[in-house]
């Protein structure tokens, strides 16, 4: 049985890395184009741009591992059931769960290290990563003026309504100046923005005006203008900031958990009556149980991949990647829907955050007693 076991083991590790590294690179294409974008037009070195890949990474693999179980133990038991081995098995009196037993402890183990991982490394890295990405655009600020918002770049508050990234026409645009008791908004109908080589970014504006506020004095002047000028200077070094604020995918459980007992308390005191507070705990209470209920899919999948091998008979993966596509498809609308109606609390957080486990292993018992058991 100890040859037997690590056999079996040996079949699955191959194939889930396989999977592991494509599902990966999948997920890694839209952050690639991104950071393709940084080093050519924003000029970043490499080692910041490899920085944030590899903060981008332990989210990407939360989310892959769980899958690439599913896939890995998908093609090692279809390969068995194709190549008659599962039946030879069987013939000798051994069950077919006595067969996932080496894989499903091994995927166990799997399961407890990602409970860590979920925990300490993935909220650790996304706080990382944003930190990184804010000082990036803060050293790069042209690169935060998106068309339709305020942007802030220094002392001053910038709206385009429309922008060009290749020839640096502008237009509706709006510039706030806010100064020690003085405030200065221009308007204008279009413009050019560029960057000069004493790294300024200079506005030419067309057809406007501009309003003058001062406080102090209490004077207030406005002023038409058919062009004008104006020149920001740039910070061109990339300055690393710790910022203390985190957002729930950056804390812990333990910090999750303190924030819950917090709200909670301010919860009752109010009566039970402020419901921005109850949907600020379901949403806590969500990141909280997502952090178990993905990692313990794995184990449910082994078993999963396991009786539908035997019926597919069939290994390799273009097979089990196209099973996997519907089973990742239906695992994820049950897994937004829960976490979107238990925010909301149509129904319980715990509830929206387990119920597509609970509904896979329904879908493995039934597949084990209807298939397997005929």
């Amino acid at each position: 049985m100890k040859r037997l076991d690590v056999y079996t083991i040996k079949n699955t590790i191959k194939p889930f890395f396989g999977a592991l590294l494509v599902t990966t690179m999948i997920l890694l294409l839209d952050r690639v184009f991104d950071l393709m974008d940084l080093i050519i037009k924003k000029g970043l070195p490499f080692d910041i741009v490899s920085q944030v890949m590899l903060y981008s990474l332990p989210f990407i693999l939360s989310m892959t591992i769980p899958m690439s179980v599913f896939v890995g133990c998908l093609v090692a038991f279809g390969r068995m059931a194709q190549d008659l081995e599962i039946m030879a098995l069987q013939s000798s009196g051994i069950s077919l769960n006595r067969i996932a037993f080496p894989v499903s402890i091994v995927v166990a183990l799997l399961t407890v290290f990602m409970f860590w991982f979920n925990d300490r490394v993935v909220p650790e890295s996304n706080y990382r990563l944003k930190n990184l990405l804010l000082d990036i655009l803060e050293k790069r600020p042209t690169a935060q003026i998106k068309p339709g918002t305020f942007s802030q770049i220094g002392n001053f508050w910038i709206y385009v309504g429309k922008k060009d990234d290749k020839t640096g026409e502008i237009s509706d645009v709006v510039i706030q100046q806010l100064g020690s008791g003085n405030m200065q908004t221009i308007v204008a109908s279009d413009g050019i923005m560029f960057i000069d080589t004493a790294r300024n970014l200079n506005f030419i504006l067309h057809k406007g005006y501009l309003h003058d506020y001062d406080d102090r004095e209490n004077i207030y002047k406005r002023v038409n203008f058919s062009e004008y000028r104006l020149q920001i200077p740039l910070n061109d070094e990339l300055i690393r900031k710790q910022r203390e604020w985190r957002s729930d995918r950056e804390k812990s459980i333990k910090m999750l958990l303190t924030e819950i007992r917090q709200l909670t308390d301010q919860f009752i005191k109010s009566g039970k009556k402020d419901m921005g507070l109850k949907r600020r705990i379901n949403t806590l209470k969500v990141e909280v149980h997502k952090k178990f209920s993905m990692p313990f899919a794995a184990i449910i999948f082994v078993f999963l991949a396991m009786y539908i091998g035997f019926v597919l008979k069939r290994g390799g993966y273009g097979p089990a990647f196209g099973v996997s596509f519907f089973v990742f498809v239906i695992y994820y609308i049950f897994l937004i829907s829960g976490e979107d109606l238990g925010k909301r609390g149509i129904i319980p957080p715990e509830v929206g955050m387990w119920w597509a486990n609970a509904f896979y292993t329904i879908i493995t018992f039934t597949t084990y007693k209807l298939w397997v058991n005929q």
